[in-house]
């Protein structure tokens, strides 16, 4: 099922690589999503398109619904020029990594500059995307990682972008100075289109569907920044972001994605060198995360995403045995841990 607008004739004085085409993936939360798409709708800058792909939702977003978000991203009202919306259901649930893979691959043909991953319970300002865009311009960035603040605590910091310590532990930063920027969270990152393309050409995509949730961002992160893509950090353009809509930010499925998908991760793009670099506190790592399942009561999941993930290592190993993958220790936090 797809529901559009047309995309809006670009000004002359726009130019298309500098416009941004928005993804985002929705399952069941059609109260999250629909603040979502107010706030897009709100979108001051270069927003072009809202694709939302409806991830095996429960109850189908109806007629009406997508009626209400077509009126409000076509802002007549406003008489300010539409944000054209697509909207594609599927019975099954694909997962956040796939949801997202399959509305990055719907617009790529459209020849936007830059593309917005937005988790359905993260809510922009009105110039978030023009002063994220600015910041990939000036900075020459192929990736850049917004201010998110937690929605019930506007002025509490939710995450600066990740960091990825030499155990092997992903970390949201706190602030502008908790360990090197290593790339955008998937809750809300930009994308150069160059990078987009690139990635989309590997055998798993540019999310990894095999990894469903979590760690995904990582993943493309260290994939982008072997080839030589940066990442920068857009101070001023702030996200709001309720954490946790999916499965919780606690639960047992949260634990095993998380385990399961940072080991793969690192398989993937670790190169040789920076495994014996660091191979003693990644194990330490490991070691450490079983404890702190055991702390958090989810001893359970974590062991059975480590089990599932060390499966998986020598196929990710041999699978991607050709690529060039990340040497630069420069590029981990050098911190064992950084929160328990």
């Amino acid at each position: 099922m797809s529901v559009n607008l047309p995309v809006y004739k670009v000004p002359s004085e726009t130019r298309v690589d500098q416009l941004v085409d928005a993804v985002v993936v929705h399952h069941n939360r059609i109260d999250l999503t629909g603040r979502c798409v107010e706030a897009l709708a709100r979108d001051q800058g270069p927003l072009r398109t809202v694709t939302i792909i409806d991830s095996g939702s429960v109850t189908p977003i109806s007629d009406s619904q997508q009626r209400l978000w077509g009126d409000l991203l076509g802002r007549e009202k406003e008489g300010r020029r539409p944000i054209g919306l697509f909207i594609e259901s599927f019975k099954e649930n694909v997962g956040f990594a796939d949801g997202n893979n399959r509305g990055l691959a719907l617009r790529i043909r459209d020849g936007a500059g830059f593309y917005l991953i937005l988790n359905n319970d993260a809510y922009l300002e009105p110039r978030t995307l023009e002063l994220m865009v600015d910041t990939a311009l000036e900075s020459g960035a192929g990736m850049v990682a917004p201010a998110v603040y937690q929605a019930g605590d506007p002025e509490r910091v939710d995450r600066f972008g990740l960091t990825l310590t030499r155990s092997g532990a992903g970390y949201d930063r706190k602030n502008e100075s908790d360990g090197p920027l290593l790339c955008p969270s998937g809750c809300a990152a930009l994308y150069r289109r160059d990078l987009v393309l690139e990635l989309m050409g590997d055998p798993e995509g540019f999310f990894d569907r095999r990894f469903e949730a979590y760690a995904e961002d990582l993943d493309v992160g260290l994939r982008a920044r072997a080839r030589g893509y940066r990442v920068a950090f857009a101070a001023r353009a702030k996200i709001l972001h309720e954490g946790g809509a999916t499965f919780g930010p606690s639960s047992p499925q949260s634990y095993f994605l998380r385990h399961r998908n940072t080991i793969w991760t690192i398989a993937k793009n670790f190169s040789t060198k920076l495994l014996y670099e660091v191979g003693f506190w990644l194990i330490l790592g490991q070691l450490a995360g079983i404890a702190n399942g055991v702390r958090r009561r989810r001893f359970s999941a974590v062991v059975r995403g480590k089990i599932e993930g060390a499966r998986g290592w020598r196929e990710f190993r041999r699978r991607t045995s050709n690529r060039t993958k990340v040497s630069d220790l420069g590029l981990l936090d050098h911190r064992f841990w950084i929160r328990p």
